[in-house]
């Protein structure tokens, strides 16, 4: 389905019925990364899905790919879906989507669940930005679809590339441009007051210390480290990821 949103028009799947729980994608990918986990919880809840503009089958416009627009296209597409309060779960760039929403809109957040993401890119990344510049952007492609994965199939390593390749070079190399350069809460997460979950692989050393960072910053968070996984937890790792993410999301937040 398609929804327009803003100046654009975004691709959403929805399954399930309940309290809504939307996905929300890294950069490079697209709402497929999430299928290990949408019977799963659309067993008990509404399942949102979405590609951000730029990749999928959403469309890709010639710019505006800063987290900030993310977050707008996120609140218009909750306001068009017409739910007042969400729970959501967003990896890497999603999930810092999902902080700037959580921030500017925390009367329609629920819960919130962290997947590898952080408050502002480690410098390490600058070494990926500098090689845009002096390899083909589908070697460059190659390089982040390995990096996601502490020890990839080559199954999953086709699906990786086939959603990198699906998302153009002016796309891929804006919104990092974005991330990388002009994207930094650090100093506005401490004021995150929803129940939040924060998930990160063992294996992801970038986002490891970043979750810990975060873990530290949101008051009442919780920090759980899925053994033997890189960036994709959900991928590499889905029946504990999933495990952890249910009971958190299941729990009442008297609870917590």
């Amino acid at each position: 389905m398609k929804a327009k949103v803003n100046d654009i028009e975004l691709y959403y799947e929805r399954y399930g019925e309940g309290d809504p729980i939307i996905f929300s994608h890294g950069w490079l990918d697209d709402c497929s990364v999430w299928n290990s986990q949408t019977k799963v919880f659309a067993t008990t809840h509404t399942v949102i899905l979405y590609d951000h503009r730029g990749h999928g089958r959403s469309d890709k416009p010639q710019r505006d790919y800063s987290v900030q627009a993310l977050s707008r296209d996120l609140y218009s597409l909750i306001r068009m879906l017409r739910f007042e309060k969400v729970t959501l779960v967003g990896f890497s760039l999603g999930g810092m989507a999902s902080l700037m929403f959580t921030l500017e809109h925390p009367a329609n957040v629920t819960k919130l669940v962290l997947v590898g993401t952080t408050a502002k890119m480690a410098r390490s990344i600058y070494v990926l930005y500098a090689l845009r510049y002096i390899i083909p952007y589908r070697t460059f492609a190659r390089i982040v679809s390995r990096i996601k994965m502490y020890k990839p199939l080559q199954e999953i390593m086709r699906d990786n590339m086939s959603r990198a390749m699906k998302v153009p070079k002016h796309v891929a190399y804006k919104c990092m441009e974005e991330f990388t350069r002009n994207y930094d809460l650090r100093n506005r997460v401490s004021g995150i007051h929803v129940p939040t979950l924060i998930v990160v692989g063992e294996k992801d050393l970038t986002n490891l210390r970043a979750s810990e960072r975060l873990n530290r910053e949101v008051k009442g968070s919780i920090l759980r480290v899925i053994p033997s996984s890189g960036h994709s937890v959900m991928i590499e790792k889905p029946e504990e990821f999933n495990q952890v993410a249910r009971q958190f999301i299941e729990e009442t937040v008297e609870q917590l």
